[in-house]
């Protein structure tokens, strides 16, 4: 069964790929969706890829990191995100056995990677994978009432300190210091973690984004995605929330 859950890791995470691909374009209006066209090609020359190119991570090292087609490059992404979601599809499988619980981190985990990536290729944060996060923290905490009321908390608090943040900010320096989708993304772990753990997630979470800055040289007049630290962050609290 690990071995199982393990391949389904894998195929979730080319998935996640295409997701990470198209979902962007669809939104900017170019003519592809998630299911659309309904086989998977090579972004580069649009060739259909063959049966043995769509296997996770073995067709990336079977073609040397190269379409066989164009001889274009694949990005590393790819079989990064299908190894990770293998590893940590397993690792939660044995960290809660086949319940509800498994679902709804796998559901997180899931939708959390497809965020980060997009947000830090694109910085841009899709609303259809932010609020579906959001829902589905809220929905996790349906069994217990006093954390469903700190997770609704959660939300409406996390929206409204990073939204209060932008604005102070912009009425300061006349510049927008967040995107949007930070707000709803703040929502969503907020709704996860409870309005207790916001503290701690905007502080460990800016410290990241200081320390990314500071090592890329980011200037003043620069932007950079803050959804990925974010993300990052969100997800250990979520862990040691749970597995410590």
């Amino acid at each position: 069964m690990l071995f199982i859950a393990f391949i389904f890791g894998l195929i979730i995470g080319s998935f996640l790929n295409v997701v990470i691909y198209r979902l962007p374009l669809a939104i900017q209006g170019g003519h592809y969706s998630i299911i659309e066209p309904k086989y998977s090609i090579c972004p580069n020359c649009q060739t259909r890829l063959g049966f043995l190119q769509l296997i996770p991570v073995f067709s990336f090292l079977i073609q040397h990191g190269k379409c066989q087609h164009c001889q274009q490059k694949i990005s590393w992404q790819y079989p990064i995100v299908e190894l990770f979601s293998g590893l940590i599809t397993l690792f939660l499988v044995i960290q809660f056995g086949f319940n509800t619980t498994l679902v709804f981190y796998l559901l997180f985990i899931y939708i959390a990677t497809a965020l980060l990536v997009i947000d830090f290729k694109y910085q841009y944060l899709p609303d259809i994978l932010t609020l579906v996060l959001l829902y589905l923290g809220l929905l996790f905490h349906l069994d217990n009432y006093y954390n469903l009321n700190a997770g609704v908390l959660g939300a409406v608090v996390g929206y409204l300190s990073l939204w209060s943040i932008y604005w102070i900010f912009k009425l300061i320096t006349g510049k927008e210091g967040f995107g949007y989708g930070d707000f709803k993304l703040t929502a969503a772990l907020g709704a996860w973690l409870g309005w207790q753990a916001l503290p701690i997630l905007m502080s460990i979470s800016a410290g990241l984004a200081l320390v990314f800055a500071l090592f890329k040289r980011v200037k003043l007049s620069q932007t950079f995605s803050f959804g990925p630290f974010l993300l990052l962050t969100g997800t250990g609290l979520l862990f040691m929330q749970r597995l410590l």
